[in-house]
């Protein structure tokens, strides 16, 4: 095979089992259990090179994985056959009169922020910004900016993709709309998108934010003030509520992270009702949006075995929220090498990406729900089976509770995409747009040469059907 893709790319373009350390590098992944060994990684270092890297695939009948940021912990971005690893095309450049972006496909967060912060200008983007920018927004996107801006494919203009065929293909609401209207929520199963256009926002101002620290006796305090401060927040202000054990003692705690687009002094009148409860820890201050985006890194740092699981939260409610936390207890208690694990309860005020109706785009969680995401992780293979078991039994334990409490049928339903896990039915990842997306599969990938994200079946396929 070496020797054959070699007629097709140059030797520093690809990288093999024979490259050693550069090519063992080139296999590593947020979640160490997400990674494979591919056969063969190509470099692109341009859309051209995509196409005839797709091209190769699928002549040699080659399993295609996309590496951008590589956080996928269902093994999305790895293949044993072959990888698009794309990240030669991660510039990013600013249109600072029409206040637009165009972030290469394998960007990650941390660059677009910077590069937007030096005009005074942000969007919307991934809460740990060592995220991919392609994955991130092909999934939906969520941000801190969300509740003001929407999610990030709603502020998606235009994007550049290589589909199953090798054609480039530019698409935006007046050309190719089909495909835009599809590539905003449904993942990679359209193609490999080489660069994004994303509208920019001003932002001046410094924000704050920071980690607020409780003790569990405070739980039901908190839970009351959360679901106060929701039903009046504006649309500058957002919140992450973690179950997780902080540092220096590494026990269950009660964790908030509070978001206001303005001065501390004002975000601390916003968050008082949190405040009143008496944290034991207040790490709050005024940082500009760049760093802010930084903060969850040291947990979500790179290495380790790590699950995501998603499941739909209609309402702050009490009881479903302490026996989450109850759960949560329990867990850490019984697995400690998961002690790095937590459940993030988030709180990104959804009017705003309700105002887009919900045909507009292919994202299927267009609803008056919050996130609860399950970020587990652990060390040893042996527990791999058990943690993505416990994080798809709480998972699934909410959707029931929270079909019954709020009269919605969240049973079939399922968390935010980007926090699956790879267990749930496809058709329900996309609800109502499946069979429209299942046509447009047929169009533009009707072997089914895209696969490995909540594979959507094109209509009329014969082959074999991914598990």
């Amino acid at each position: 095979m070496v020797a054959d893709i070699l007629s097709v790319f140059p030797e520093d373009q690809i990288l093999t089992p024979s490259n050693g350390q550069a090519y063992e590098e080139a296999l590593r992944r947020w979640a160490e259990n997400s990674e494979r060994r591919a056969k063969v990684i190509v470099l692109p270092k341009s859309s051209k090179d995509v196409s005839k890297a797709i091209q190769y695939a699928v002549a040699n009948d080659l399993e295609i994985a996309i590496k951008g940021g590589g956080h996928s912990c269902s093994g999305a971005s790895s293949s044993e056959d072959l990888v698009i690893d794309l990240r030669h095309l991660s510039s990013v450049s600013v249109d600072v009169e029409k206040r637009l972006l165009t972030a290469g496909g394998g960007a990650i967060w941390e660059t677009v922020d910077k590069e937007a912060a030096k005009y005074g200008l942000a969007t919307v983007g991934g809460t740990v910004n060592h995220t991919g920018v392609g994955g991130l927004t092909l999934g939906g996107g969520y941000g801190w900016l969300t509740p003001k801006y929407g999610l990030t494919i709603d502020n998606l203009i235009q994007a550049e993709i290589v589909t199953a065929n090798g054609d480039i293909l530019t698409c935006s609401e007046t050309g190719n709309a089909d495909l835009f209207w599809a590539i905003r929520g449904s993942g990679s199963n359209f193609g490999v998108v080489t660069s994004f256009v994303l509208k920019a926002y001003p932002q001046p101002n410094a924000v704050w934010s920071g980690l607020v620290i409780f003790t569990p006796g405070q739980l039901s305090a908190i839970i009351s003030a959360a679901r106060s401060w929701a039903a009046n927040a504006s649309q500058d202000e957002s919140c992450i509520i973690f179950f997780a054990c902080p540092p220096p003692v590494f026990q269950p705690a009660v964790v908030l992270v509070p978001f206001f687009n303005g001065s501390a002094e004002e975000g601390k009148k916003r968050f008082k009702a949190f405040f009143d409860i008496g944290p034991v820890a207040d790490l709050t201050k005024a940082l500009p949006y760049e760093e802010m985006n930084a903060l969850q890194n040291p947990m979500a740092t790179h290495g380790d075995r790590k699950v995501l699981k998603g499941a739909p939260l209609a309402q702050v409610d009490e009881d479903v929220l302490t026996s989450l936390y109850s759960e949560y207890v329990k867990f850490v208690a019984e697995y400690p090498e998961a002690k790095a694990s937590a459940a993030l309860i988030e709180l990104h005020s959804y009017q705003k990406l309700m105002e887009v109706p919900f045909e507009a785009t292919a994202f299927a969680n267009r609803g008056p729900i919050f996130n609860i995401t399950f970020a587990i992780r652990w060390k040893s293979p042996n527990l791999d089976m058990t943690m993505r078991q416990w994080a798809s039994a709480r998972a699934k334990a909410i959707r029931v509770e929270e079909s019954k409490r709020s009269g919605m049928d969240l049973e079939a339903a399922r968390g935010y995409a980007n926090f699956g896990l790879g267990d749930e039915r496809v058709r329900d990842v996309f609800g109502e747009h499946y069979d429209r997306l299942s046509e447009l599969k047929a169009k533009y990938d009707p072997q089914l040469v895209f696969r490995k994200w909540f594979p959507i079946v094109p209509k009329g396929y014969a082959g074999e059907i991914p598990t």
